[in-house]
């Protein structure tokens, strides 16, 4: 379990909220250390857990200090320090500088007051209160726990459409509030849940746009690789839309409008196939009209 969770954190620290990436490198922490005597029992069980403790500490300790919690990273950096002459050159990945200190909490802060399409500032103080905590509580370490499965897919389109009034002015802001609507649509879709698979056609265009503006805001900030992945996801969803764009405008529309980027970004990419079977795709939508 701690080791998992010391994965989990140094997945999160790379692309995810930073509150959720040191609470889950905070509990590793504190699940190693409930377990320390069956850790260093054996040299072969410092083997496996110890490397997972440090980087556990270092995550901690980096969040933590970016945040302004000074005593808890020096304290998250002390364990990480006494454990490492047994694991030398434990190393994780950086933070993306655009989302490196970007939570969800700041991010629907800055959500620019409605115009016809976002959220009221009321229902973003409720939504906040409910779907974010405190980092230091340790409450939540994962995105699906922001919610109940019967409220995801409200705060999977309460997230969209913050992103998509949010991006163009604050960038980091829209894209870590763009993120967090993806990861709860891919999660109800992954679960099969009964609003995706039958009500596909009501949520999918949402789940697509908020894609395409997250990758093309991606590659206009150097972050090729995510671009890329972001667009994939965008791609299945896009399919997963075609039996609708028979009947519906919208859905052909924002089909075409992801069609078109995935080209794009294929072809600048080098992936010349991928590029081709994306324009081949987008052709027989044009052709419906």
């Amino acid at each position: 379990m701690a080791r998992a969770l010391s994965r989990h954190a140094e997945v999160l620290h790379r692309f995810g909220d930073p509150d959720l990436a040191v609470a889950a490198a905070d509990l590793a922490l504190r699940t190693f250390m409930n377990r320390r005597d069956e850790i260093n029992r054996t040299a072969n069980a410092k083997r496996i857990h110890v490397p997972a403790f440090v980087r556990a500490g270092l995550i901690a300790a980096d969040i933590h200090e970016r945040f302004g919690r000074h005593s808890i990273a020096a304290s998250a950096k002390r364990l990480a320090m006494e454990a490492a002459p047994a694991s030398p050159g434990v190393e994780f990945e950086r933070p993306v500088p655009l989302l490196a200190d970007m939570t969800v909490a700041l991010a629907l802060d800055r959500v620019p007051p409605p115009a016809g399409t976002g959220p009221a500032p009321a229902v973003l103080g409720e939504i906040k209160s409910s779907v974010t905590a405190p980092a230091t509580d340790c409450s939540l370490i994962a995105s699906s726990q922001r919610c109940m499965d019967e409220d995801a897919m409200v705060i999977a389109e309460i997230f969209a459409k913050c992103a998509e009034v949010t991006l163009e002015d604050d960038p980091a802001a829209g894209l870590r509030l763009g993120l967090e609507s993806h990861v709860v649509y891919a999660r109800q879709s992954e679960r099969q849940t009964p609003e995706m698979r039958y009500n596909m056609g009501e949520h999918g265009p949402t789940w697509a746009r908020t894609l395409v503006l997250c990758s093309q805001t991606c590659e206009r900030h150097q972050l090729r690789d995510l671009a890329l992945d972001l667009a994939s996801w965008m791609g299945g969803v896009v399919n997963a839309l075609v039996p609708f764009a028979f009947i519906d405008d919208e859905v052909r529309s924002v089909m075409r409008t992801c069609l078109t980027w995935h080209v794009e970004l294929l072809t600048e990419a080098g992936e010349s196939q991928g590029a081709a079977e994306a324009a081949q795709v987008l052709q027989t939508i044009e052709g419906l009209g």
